[in-house]
């Protein structure tokens, strides 16, 4: 394969990977992974993201990032030809209104045990997570402590870590999370704060790279059943809510014009994992 090629092929996926936005499958429990073992899990979920409705007529999105609904209905019968000097709209534009739908999500993460207990803490762990479709795809990298206090039965944990951004900055989070085991199953809860990243549509102003950052607080809760150690079914499963507190979905996939809705949005998943 050419060099130019070779550059290609590493470089494509992290193109892609670039949301910029927070992921919304939370599945955090508190718990830190001893040395060496590792937990890899496939999430399935449903996040909202709106979607422009105009009751009938057609969405008509301008290059200026404005959006009208256009009745095309009674323009030009069949067979005429189209005059560029004429109104292409046979009835006043109205402004259109958002539809929350819940659109599918899936997502995987990996963690690893890096450390054993040092001084006041229970271990550390390093782990990645990649989310679709966000805006279209997010990746993050964390790590996460154990904090004191922590064991077989109650675990908590400070986890940080950074996400890949469209080119000017990155999304920066700190999450607390927690978790109860009574028997094979674990509840468990978390809080989110996320610095996310500049988005694409707000990075170009004129021939400069702008910095236009959003705060985003999300609250989990969760449970997690352990289903044991059998060859080639998962080693566990868990369902949890997250209620984003700052923003009520995603943006739309409409016009790359439209930022974060403000407000309060909820998405679950269930997710099945793997340990060895």
């Amino acid at each position: 394969m050419p060099s130019i090629l070779r550059i290609i092929a590493v470089l494509l996926p992290s193109f892609l990977l670039q949301g910029c936005l927070s992921t919304w499958i939370r599945m955090e429990d508190g718990t830190v992974l001893q040395p060496g073992r590792s937990d890899f899990f496939l999430a399935y979920g449903r996040v909202p993201r709106p979607k422009y409705d105009c009751g009938g007529y057609a969405v008509d999105f301008q290059s200026d990032g404005t959006v009208s609904c256009t009745d095309y209905s009674s323009i030009y019968g069949y067979g005429q030809s189209y005059n560029s000097n004429q109104d292409f709209s046979s009835s006043a534009p109205k402004t259109p209104s958002l539809v929350w739908e819940q659109e599918q999500h899936f997502a995987m993460g990996w963690r690893l045990g890096v450390l054993d207990k040092f001084g006041p803490f229970t271990g550390l762990e390093v782990g990645i997570q990649t989310e679709a479709a966000t805006n279209p795809v997010s990746q993050e990298y964390k790590v996460a402590i154990g904090l004191p206090g922590s064991d077989s039965s109650v675990a908590h944990s400070l986890i940080g870590g950074w996400g890949t951004g469209m080119w000017a900055d990155n999304e920066w989070f700190l999450q607390y999370a927690a978790s109860k085991r009574f028997g094979s199953w674990r509840w468990f809860g978390s809080l989110r704060t996320t610095l996310q990243a500049t988005q694409l549509q707000d990075l170009f102003s004129r021939d400069n790279f702008l910095h236009h950052r959003t705060w985003d607080t999300q609250a989990a809760l969760g449970v997690k059943v352990q289903l044991g150690e059998i060859p080639i079914i998962p080693d566990w499963m868990a369902f949890g809510i997250t209620a984003d507190l700052s923003h009520a979905g995603y943006p739309s996939f409409q016009t790359s014009k439209m930022g974060q809705e403000s407000g309060m949005g909820v998405a679950w998943a269930t997710t099945m994992g793997w340990s060895w």
